[in-house]
């Protein structure tokens, strides 16, 4: 149940992520797009919270919000890359992070990282050289280069979320979307407010926002239970195969191409997830 729970939270966010990145290229505007998503997912999250029943304490909240510090700068960071990269590259290089930084926390707090583990984080390695190679065979002009850096800064900040919220309680129940999602909109808020930056998206991408919203506090609060069900070290690289998603989906309506080496690289990354996750 906990695996079946993380790949679902993965489906999630892979999909929100994919209209998230549709969103910024179609309408620019890449903080108004995050703030727009961010604010979609704590009122949809809200009834749902209501609904499921629950309660927050004061170092739920705390907690939950950290994350949402983490898992904000991490949408911005993501969908940064993908109006400067491919998807092909940032999503499966913000996975390697998200697995690996969660096993790497274990490992400090007493856990051990096994040989599977450690392979994985080599691999992981491996794969940021790969995907970081020039040539696509789009002839897009995106750049693969700038893509690795906005998928490792995106991978750190997921991980954040994700070791934030496995130190929820077992019953904050849904309600722990709710400060992440509330730290999302209030860093985005703040960095628009300081740089002068639009906060209203432009038009015709309002229903791509509002399901990425969705799909994204969803997604969170399956991968809450899970944690409360299973091992941080598999939920965590279970819910990091959300590039699968995100991937196909470029390949399916964006017509998005990678390199050979490119391609061996997202294998790799995908390879590498996986490892870390058997530990």
């Amino acid at each position: 149940m906990p695996v079946l729970l993380a790949l679902s939270a993965a489906v999630a966010w892979g999909t929100a992520d994919f209209l998230g990145g549709f969103a910024s290229r179609r309408g620019g505007r890449v903080h108004a797009v995050t703030l727009s998503i961010q604010l979609a997912g704590l009122f949809s999250i809200i009834p749902v919270a209501l609904l499921i029943g629950g309660r927050l304490t004061f170092a739920d909240f705390w907690w939950g919000f950290m994350g949402g510090l983490g898992s904000g700068t991490a949408l911005y960071m993501l969908y940064v890359g993908f109006t400067k990269s491919h998807t092909g590259v940032v999503a499966p290089i913000a996975a390697i992070g998200t697995a690996a930084v969660p096993a790497l926390f274990g490992l400090a707090t007493g856990e051990t990282l096994s040989g599977y583990q450690t392979a994985g984080v080599l691999i992981g390695l491996v794969a940021i050289w790969l995907v970081s190679r020039p040539g696509t065979t789009s002839g897009d002009g995106l750049d693969s280069g700038v893509g690795v850096v906005y998928g490792v800064a995106a991978g750190m900040g997921f991980a954040l979320m994700f070791i934030s919220l496995d130190q929820l309680s077992a019953d904050s129940g849904a309600w722990g979307v709710v400060p992440v999602r509330l730290a999302g909109a209030l860093l985005m808020l703040s960095i628009a407010g300081r740089r002068r930056l639009p906060m209203v998206p432009g038009g015709g991408i309002w229903p791509a926002i509002i399901v990425s919203g969705f799909l994204g506090s969803m997604g969170n609060a399956a991968f809450i239970v899970a944690t409360r069900l299973g091992n941080l070290s598999i939920v965590a690289v279970v819910g990091s195969l959300f590039p699968a998603a995100t991937v196909t989906l470029a390949y399916l309506f964006l017509h998005e191409r990678l390199s050979p080496l490119q391609l061996l690289g997202v294998g790799a990354a995908l390879t590498a997830v996986g490892l870390v996750s058997t530990g």
